[in-house]
């Protein structure tokens, strides 16, 4: 006669060679099943293996996926960096925007230009400005809180465009 543990074991066998394709979630449980009333596996040693599981994922997801104190502080290095360089930029933004405009340029001449975000705005011009805005020695910029346009002198707008290439508007290059 053979003992339980062979006939429960041949069981098992013949069940496994019956799962032709790779077992997937639906199939564990049904396998789970199987195991279960063959006698190889009981609900007790099912929910173990389900802890033990769920465990190891959460010590995964605690050491793969948490950042360590170098990350964080190389993060906090690398903002303090980039916040330093804008405040710098905008600090020479402020310096250059100080004498910058020019006010004798208003005139009764609408100048149209396009703008960033590709709108067609205008500005008006007087007659002397609109020659010197033709010929390179004015350029149209954004002022400094970038809300409006303002004329300034051709050093002004290759100081501007040395720092923000996006703040200059309009600048007619002078050919040599």
């Amino acid at each position: 006669m053979l003992d339980s543990y062979a006939v429960k074991t041949e069981y098992a066998v013949v069940l496994a060679h019956r799962i032709v394709r790779a077992p997937v979630e639906d199939d564990m449980g049904n396998m789970l099943d199987a195991l279960k009333k063959s006698g190889l596996a009981n609900d007790k040693k099912a929910k173990q293996v389900e802890r033990e599981k769920k465990q190891q994922q959460h010590r995964g997801l605690k050491d793969g996926g948490g950042t360590s104190t170098q990350e964080i502080a190389a993060d906090l290095r690398a903002t303090e960096a980039k916040q330093s360089v804008e405040t710098q930029v905008q600090q020479r933004l402020a310096q250059v925007y100080l004498d910058a405009a020019l006010g004798d340029v208003n005139g009764r001449k609408k100048f149209y230009f396009q703008t960033p975000e590709r709108f067609i705005d205008a500005i008006m011009l007087s007659d002397l400005a609109l020659a010197l805005l033709e010929r390179g020695k004015y350029a149209i910029v954004a002022n400094a809180s970038q809300d409006d346009y303002i004329v300034v002198k051709r050093a002004t707008a290759l100081a501007i465009e040395a720092i923000d290439k996006k703040r200059v508007i309009f600048f007619k290059r002078q050919e040599s």
